[in-house]
């Protein structure tokens, strides 16, 4: 797996590489402003048959991606990355918070599900996502609560 190098006074600093998928431009504008400063945000696509060719591609490290994507929804894509690059780790952002949703994301082989609605914090958030799933197998995961519904997607009223 590459990593992108980064020197900082003499140090070397490995940067996890990142691949971006939304429809929606402002949105990815947006979360390249947020995580840039800590990853390799390597491309930024907006649907789904994109995804699938720049992931080839590029090869990165994690994909953040939403689900609802023109040409090919990004659970197909996803999908089909995984089937050909099953290494790559995958986070789904979207505005479905229905359990079917959920589910069908981890079924397409995500390794975590955040909800775009009434969330704070994101780029703490997706840091500490990227950073634990780049730093420790996935299977240290399996059956823990990181998976489950209410801790990805805790109740959030009130927040604003």
């Amino acid at each position: 797996m590459a990593f992108h190098v980064l020197r900082q006074g003499g140090s070397v600093l490995k940067r996890v590489r990142v691949l971006l998928a939304d429809e929606h431009p402002p949105l990815l504008h947006h979360l390249s402003a947020l995580l840039s400063d800590d990853f390799c945000i390597v491309g930024a696509v907006s649907d789904g048959k994109s995804l699938l060719t720049t992931a080839l591609k590029l090869q990165p490290q994690v994909i953040i991606s939403d689900i609802d994507m023109p040409i090919m929804n990004g659970l197909e894509a996803v999908r089909q990355v995984k089937a050909l690059l099953p290494d790559i780790k995958v986070i789904f952002l979207s505005n479905h918070k229905e359990q079917e949703y959920v589910a069908a994301a981890f079924s397409a082989g995500a390794s975590a599900f955040l909800s775009k609605v009434g969330r704070r914090n994101l780029r703490g958030r997706l840091r500490a996502i990227i950073r634990d799933l780049h730093a420790a197998p996935l299977e240290r995961y399996a059956g823990h609560s990181l998976f489950k519904l209410d801790t990805w997607m805790p109740n959030e009223k009130g927040a604003a």
